[in-house]
């Protein structure tokens, strides 16, 4: 979804974002050795205005009503990109990934790898501002770092849901 959210929403995600309440923290996956920064967004009413606004046409990709299980920011700098990993191994979840950045470039990289199972890169999407992917969770991914000519922090905001 290109221009997943109104202007208002997006520019209240972003400030969000941009708030003093990042930590570095251990990695999420048991046997990963990258750290990175990451946000709890769980209380937060401008992400979850996010969720409302691009409900709907979520449940209408799955065919089903969705429940979120969990909300949060993940943040990279360069040097600091993930590792492929799935979101989650049960049937019925989804990750809704959204970029929250006003400006991105092209030489920033920063792009979101999807694999299939024998590790064949499926999908590259890049991080186009204001853009959404919703995906099955169970399919392998990374997000990569940004390039050395990006001095911030790359940021996609993660939606781990469930089929009700």
């Amino acid at each position: 979804m290109n221009e997943c959210a109104p202007s208002d929403i997006r520019k209240t995600v972003w400030s969000t974002c941009m708030s003093k309440h990042w930590y570095f923290g251990p990695p999420s996956r048991e046997g990963s050795s990258s750290p990175f920064w990451k946000m709890d967004l769980e209380d937060d009413p401008a992400t979850r205005a996010l969720w409302e606004h691009a409900r709907s046409a979520c449940e209408a990709k799955v065919c089903s009503g969705l429940t979120v299980l969990r909300q949060y920011a993940n943040g990279h700098t360069y040097g600091l990109g993930d590792q492929i990993h799935q979101d989650d191994t049960r049937e019925g979840t989804y990750t809704l990934l959204y970029y929250p950045m006003p400006v991105w470039h092209d030489d920033w990289e920063g792009e979101t790898l999807y694999r299939d199972r024998t590790g064949e890169v499926i999908l590259t999407v890049k991080p186009v501002p204001n853009r959404a992917v919703l995906f099955d969770s169970r399919i392998p991914h990374m997000g990569r770092a940004p390039s050395r000519a990006y001095g911030g922090l790359r940021v996609t905001v993660a939606f781990k849901l469930m089929v009700k």
